[in-house]
């Protein structure tokens, strides 16, 4: 039996007819289980690869079906599959990159790549299939054109080395692996890196000394595990960043509890943020990182000037090197620009949201930042919830360290009216992006999401939280004066008026209730404004 590989994945038996299976996840079991030496791999690696989102005992009958899926495809030859209670084994069959070497290197320097194709929307299963693709043309020497197998310093992607110290052992130095991989995949769909080290993988020898470099160590106490955390730059050494987390290996999900997500999230944000510090990013290709990290601390400013500066500094990364996440970026920027009213061309607004949301998912290949960016768009922007609820799964099931991606569901679910898992899922955003500079859009949103729950006091604390660390920002003063009105806190609401009238001051009660596009729907559907729109004349 024949398998090509490079290119259009096929199975073809002796007879030369064609029964390759159909489906992405079967073609993939076999791709796999020919990319090792003795054609056999566990069930569990394949679950872990494949159905990683899934818990272990869906993840093993979806291993069954598919394959249940492959014997019917391979008919007669059905046999050549072996499976037992924990491996599945292929037997008697010829790959492509065995049976003619020269013809696989001539396809992948003309523009082919190893299982071309199979998209399967699975971190693990991108992660394997990247590496083994670059493992491939390692061995077969190919030196390809295009930019992501250019050498390191002439690509826009910069190194990110996972380095393990010290760790117990068992569940000690999963979770202490499971920790570094987490960041290191988070980072990768925040900006343009490529990741070392992850899995346990051996680097490679040649590794210019450039990038960043995460380690991780630790030590059990009682029954948790204590790591200390720390980013530097590979070039100088120097300390970038380090933290400390307790990870609690007593809790069944001890991999999503305690200080873990919060740290994952608070690990990958700080080395966007260092990138423009490295001397690497100063010029050239890896410019990009730098510009998409700057252009952050602009848009969080909310202030008109720094916004329009953020999506020139995109604008520019993209030029060096397009991307999915920079089309989500500026998705970001045009939805901030909407909210604060800085543009007044709100047409044009929607229709670059709506354009750059396409493309941003048209490139994606299922980045859940850009799953996440788009989704919240979708809901908060063209109000379909329907949609945003769609992207805001998918951006879970794959990064549920990812703020953004709570942050999508919340939308989606309170505008659903489903106003109780919203504020849930809108604070558990907040707890994970809590220890980063930009949380106050957090807890803006919470602070929505408890204005739609009638929970008006909670709506205080989070837009309280949002205006103290963000005081430019127009959502919460607008939100804030009438809620400070309700709570008859007068001199509060008189005090977040002036700073409202200040920012926006052309700001009047009569807009929000009578112009359909001022970004005040949850506001104006309150009620509040009705009730109290009169007092603030008299502040």
């Amino acid at each position: 039996m024949f398998i090509r590989l490079v290119g259009v994945f096929e199975v073809r038996d002796d007879a030369g007819s064609d029964c390759t299976p159909r489906g992405a996840k079967a073609r993939a079991i076999l791709a796999m289980l020919c990319q090792t030496p003795d054609r056999r791999r566990a069930r569990r690696w394949l679950e872990a690869r494949l159905w990683s989102d899934r818990g272990a005992e869906q993840a093993s009958g979806s291993l069954r079906q598919a394959l249940m899926e492959i014997r019917k495809a391979l008919g007669d030859e059905a046999d050549r599959l072996e499976t037992d209670r924990d491996t599945v084994r292929l037997t008697g069959v010829t790959t492509d990159l065995e049976q003619d070497r020269d013809a696989s290197v001539k396809a992948l320097q003309s523009g082919r790549e190893f299982l071309e194709g199979i998209d399967i929307i699975d971190q693990a299963f991108e992660d394997w299939l990247r590496d083994e693709r670059a493992r491939v043309e390692s061995t077969l020497g190919v030196r390809r054109p295009d930019q992501a197998r250019a050498p390191v310093a002439e690509t826009a992607r910069l190194p990110f080395v996972i380095r393990m110290g010290g760790l117990p052992p068992g569940l000690g130095a999963f979770a202490g692996r499971a920790l570094a991989d987490a960041i290191g995949r988070l980072l990768a769909e925040f900006a343009h890196i490529d990741v070392y080290g992850s899995g346990g993988a051996a680097l490679p020898p040649d590794l210019p000394r450039e990038g960043m470099a995460l380690h991780v160590e630790g030590a059990e106490i009682q029954d948790r595990v204590h790591v200390l955390v720390s980013l530097s730059s590979i070039s100088s050494g120097q300390i970038i960043w380090n933290q400390r987390a307790a990870v609690p290996l007593a809790e069944a999900d001890f991999i999503g509890a305690g200080d873990l997500p919060p740290l994952v999230f608070q690990a990958a944000d700080a080395a966007l943020a260092h990138f423009p510090q490295l001397p690497e990013c100063q010029d050239g290709p890896r410019r990009a990182n730098a510009l998409i990290a700057n252009a952050l601390t602009e848009m969080f400013s909310y202030d008109g000037d720094r916004l329009r500066h953020a999506d020139q500094l995109l604008a520019e990364a993209g030029e060096i090197a397009s991307s999915a996440r920079i089309y989500a970026w500026r998705v970001l920027v045009r939805q901030i620009m909407y909210v604060e009213r800085t543009e007044p061309d709100y047409a044009r607004l929607t229709a670059e949201i709506d354009a750059y949301s396409r493309k941003a998912l048209e490139l994606s290949k299922a980045n859940p930042l850009v799953l996440s960016l788009v989704g919240l768009a979708r809901v908060m922007i063209d109000e379909n919830p329907d949609a945003g609820a769609v992207l805001a799964r998918d951006a879970l099931a794959l990064s549920p360290y990812n703020a953004h991606a709570h942050l999508a569901q919340a939308a989606a679910l309170g505008r659903s009216g489903d106003h109780t898992a919203a504020l849930e899922a809108a604070r558990r955003g907040a707890e994970i992006a809590a220890r980063t500079a930009h949380v106050h859009w957090w807890e803006a949103l919470s602070g929505l999401v408890a204005i739609r729950s009638e929970s008006y006091t909670a709506a205080i604390a989070h837009y309280e939280a949002a205006h103290y660390r963000a005081p430019g920002f127009r959502a919460a003063m607008r939100h804030l004066l009438f809620l400070y009105l309700w709570a008859g806190e007068r001199e509060k609401a008189a005090r977040v008026y002036k700073g409202l009238m200040r920012a926006e001051p052309d700001f009047k009660v009569e807009r929000i209730l009578s112009e359909p596009d001022y970004p005040a729907v949850t506001l104006r559907r309150s009620g509040l404004v009705d009730r109290f729109g009169a007092e603030v004349a008299k502040l």
